[in-house]
């Protein structure tokens, strides 16, 4: 099972840190649609630990509803305790993608009673890949710094 590269684990854990504590946080970003993060899961049993589930997510509205464009969860082995700089002790597995006007949705992960269970090894490497360069984006497109961060 493969993790977010060591950049993209900073970007990450600067956004769920900026949370604290949070379940949520939502960042505008003119011209770009806000990005939110969510914790949507916590006591999750993994190879690393226990760990959290968040959501990253640009959403628009259409007709009234809300749309991915796109969605990512993650899980989030975070073992850094009061280091804060300890990124080797956060382990970040992309595991679910959408996109909701291409009418996507794919899990790389499933879950059985709160416990990691089967996974599809391209899937979810193509996740990684796609995750990774997605973090680039948003540190390029300069929502850390609309967030108060770096």
């Amino acid at each position: 099972m493969k993790t977010l590269n060591q950049y993209s684990t900073k970007i990450f854990c600067a956004l769920i840190d900026r949370m604290n504590g949070g379940q949520h946080l939502k960042i505008q970003n003119e011209p770009f649609m806000p990005l939110t993060i969510e914790r949507v899961g916590e006591n999750v049993d993994t190879y690393w630990g226990e760990a959290s589930l968040y959501s990253l997510c640009h959403y628009y509205t259409e007709n009234g509803d809300l749309m991915q464009d796109p969605e990512m969860c993650f899980i989030v082995a975070d073992q850094r305790e009061e280091d804060l700089t300890a990124l080797d002790k956060v382990k970040i597995v992309p595991y679910l993608y959408q996109q909701a006007n291409l009418d996507i949705y794919e899990e790389s992960i499933s879950f059985v009673n709160n416990e990691m269970d089967k996974y599809d090894r391209t899937l979810q490497l193509h996740h990684v890949v796609f995750a990774n360069q997605w973090l680039q984006n948003i540190q390029d497109q300069g929502f850390l710094k609309r967030a108060g961060l770096h």
